[in-house]
């Protein structure tokens, strides 16, 4: 099968989605399909050269990023009209908002089967994609793009994200839901790592270690982690908590903010930033560390959670949509009130007062079990094919989809 995924970043900056797509590339790939990635010009670098030694073919296009930040789409409209109009593509598979939106202003220009992955996370009266900061002007623009597109197929990556489809305004037939992974492979025990890493930051053998991977963004609340550490340092002060902070994808003035209130409470000098971490230093981090902790008030999933499962540590999330797909709570971690402090502070305890070796052992062969990259490329190739079998969408024309393409 030939298949052309268009994204704005590849490789990736930091995880979540972006690693998604490029794990779901070279998996697919691997698999003898002939895969080609259009997306942004990246400048050399080692994430370049980190990312792009697979099997994928890689065309770079200008304007996306433009597109993506500004809706300045002027370029990137003439950069896919070139890419789609050359394509011979079986499936064009289109991820997120913007590069969607763009696809339905040249939706004659599609030849193949079109699939659409929208992964920004959706906070009800709040964002949608998060361009405008207007959460009504988004919404126009979200329900209007799903006539406009007349998709083949939407590949959601969660039930959290199949229900936002839904309200966006697809039709249930034509969603298919491929759970997220990850490659587990890479989270592993790393002892001479993890001692390195302390021992540079002065972490004593006995301290109990939180790392919080999130990128500094308001909706990951992790002002919560830094609150819940004053209150668990009163009786366990050997506490830290580690906190990320990617290039170019931070929230200077929330981390501006999380400065102030670690001092404020008394614990600056048990919080230990990490800058300009890319994906691929992630699983020394959690090998460094001895649990996790996610507390976002909104998303969709949870890749993060996942890791700290392969990796065998435990994992204690807000009790949000998207989480709660992910941990069985008690048994592959825990689930909390979210935005609950004093919640958060008595997981954070248990995890340091208890034997967690058998939750963290349910949670590692959970992770094996459903959140596999394998088990996600070998979704979506079914999903590929399904759309593949489908009569297409036809302007005017309701969608006739079948429900066998459902698991």
């Amino acid at each position: 099968m030939k298949i052309l995924l268009v994204a704005e970043k590849y490789p990736p900056i930091v995880g979540g989605g972006e690693t998604h797509l490029h794990q779901l590339a070279e998996g697919l790939a691997a698999r003898g399909h002939e895969v080609t990635v259009v997306t942004e010009t990246v400048p050399p670098g080692p994430e370049r050269d980190a990312y792009r030694t697979g099997a994928v073919r890689v065309v770079e296009v200008d304007g996306l990023i433009d597109a993506c930040q500004r809706l300045d789409g002027k370029q990137a409209v003439a950069s896919l009209y070139r890419e789609f109009t050359a394509s011979d593509a079986d499936v064009v598979h289109v991820f997120n908002y913007v590069p969607a939106l763009l696809t339905s202003w040249l939706r004659s220009a599609v030849k193949g089967r079109l699939v659409v992955s929208l992964f920004e996370t959706h906070m009800p009266g709040i964002r949608v994609f998060d361009l405008w900061g207007d959460y009504d002007l988004e919404r126009t623009l979200q329900r209007s793009l799903v006539d406009n597109l007349r998709a083949d197929l939407m590949i959601a990556g969660s039930q959290a994200y199949r229900r936002w489809a839904l309200d966006a305004g697809f039709d249930d037939r034509d969603i298919h839901v491929v759970e997220f992974g990850t490659d587990l492979d890479r989270f592993t025990e790393d002892a001479d790592g993890r001692a390195a890493w302390r021992a540079r930051h002065g972490v004593a053998d006995g301290d109990t270690v939180f790392l919080v991977p999130a990128r500094p963004v308001p909706r990951k609340c992790i002002e919560d982690a830094v609150a819940a550490l004053a209150v668990v340092a009163k009786s366990h002060p050997g506490t830290r908590l580690v906190l990320t902070a990617p290039t170019a994808r931070s929230n200077d003035a929330y981390v501006d903010g999380l400065r102030d209130q670690a001092e404020r409470l008394g614990v600056a000098d048990r919080i230990i930033w990490e800058y300009g971490l890319a994906w691929q230093d992630m699983p020394g981090l959690f090998a460094a560390a001895d649990a996790v902790v996610l507390p976002s008030s909104h998303e969709g999933f949870g890749i993060a959670l996942v890791e700290g499962m392969a990796a065998r540590r435990p994992v204690i999330t807000s009790d949000v949509e998207g989480h709660d797909e992910v941990i069985d709570d008690g048994r592959t971690g825990f689930r909390y009130p979210p935005q609950d402090v004093s919640a958060l502070a008595g997981r954070m305890t248990t995890v340091i007062e208890q034997d967690m070796r058998q939750l963290v052992d349910e949670a590692r062969a959970e992770a094996r079990r459903r959140f596999s990259s394998e088990a996600v490329v070998a979704g979506h190739e079914r999903a590929y094919e399904a759309a593949l079998a489908l009569p297409p969408h036809t302007e005017g024309t309701p969608s006739d989809r079948v429900s066998e393409i459902q698991e």
